[in-house]
């Protein structure tokens, strides 16, 4: 068995991104310094294993959990965006829910 880490790559580049509001992470409870803005990239290496991955933009926020076997690069998109009929309270009230979204690339 290797004793090789896991690499976690956390990058914010969807197209559908609103490109506004930060968002923060937390990997298995502990808080990952800085702000994931819009075009950054994150990268931490992990001990291999089960892992919990959260990501918040201080309105709403979404958890994953996943593997990552010895010596794996695992990687996320992060997506801050617009709920389902988001558009619609946008042009009525000029303000809409932002949901932050982890998807596995």
């Amino acid at each position: 068995m290797s004793d090789a880490p896991a690499q976690l790559v956390v990058i914010r580049d969807h197209p559908q991104d609103i490109q506004d509001r930060p968002v923060y992470l937390w990997i298995d409870g502990e808080k990952w310094t800085g702000v994931l803005r819009y075009g950054a990239t994150f990268t931490r290496d992990l001990p291999p294993g089960r892992h919990t991955l959260k990501a918040h933009n201080t309105l709403f926020g979404t958890t994953v959990e996943f593997d990552a076997a010895a010596g794996e690069t695992v990687r996320f998109r992060c997506e801050n965006g617009l709920t389902g009929g988001g558009m619609v309270m946008v042009l009525m009230m000029g303000v809409a829910y932002l949901r932050v979204r982890l998807t596995r690339i």
